[in-house]
């Protein structure tokens, strides 16, 4: 199994998209099989790809990682409310697709996907900025829920 498809939307230096023809200042980031590596300017994202994905498998390794209100996306028309993160894996092997059988998505050609979703959202726009966070599956973030957690900022 490989992280093949990431994408964020108001997350950090990534914001909305337009359109769903249109990725906008979203983040959409295709990934192959091996090693990947992250290159860019400073401030650029990479540190956030990296969390984005953190955050969506729910891994924080030694560290305690809390969503921050300086995660939010903040663009021309203020901090957004809300973020989402999409990460999906393909090429699971037989043991994996067991493991993750009712979380799968299987599309017309009989290859199957698990697509993880991470959502938070701002509940409080003043202090202490408590904030709603779910994980779903599917390719729409709408299926069985993992967590939800309410937490302060």
């Amino acid at each position: 199994m490989y992280l093949a498809t990431l994408t964020a939307e108001n997350f950090r230096v990534f914001g909305a998209r337009r359109s769903s023809e249109d990725a906008g200042d979203s983040l959409e980031l295709e990934l192959t099989p091996g090693v990947s590596v992250l290159l860019g300017e400073n401030d650029a994202g990479k540190t956030a790809v990296v969390d984005a994905i953190r955050l969506c498998l729910l891994t924080t390794a030694a560290d305690f990682y809390r969503v921050a209100k300086d995660d939010f996306h903040a663009g021309p028309g203020g901090r957004a409310d809300t973020f989402t993160i999409t990460c999906r894996f393909k090429e699971l092997s037989t043991e994996e697709q067991g493991i993750f059988l009712e979380h799968l998505t299987t599309d017309p050609n009989g290859t199957s996907s698990l697509y993880i979703t991470f959502k938070a959202e701002l509940m409080e726009p003043l202090p202490p900025h408590r904030v709603s966070v779910t994980t779903r599956t599917g390719p729409n973030g709408e299926e069985p829920l993992w967590t939800v957690r309410h937490e302060s900022i």
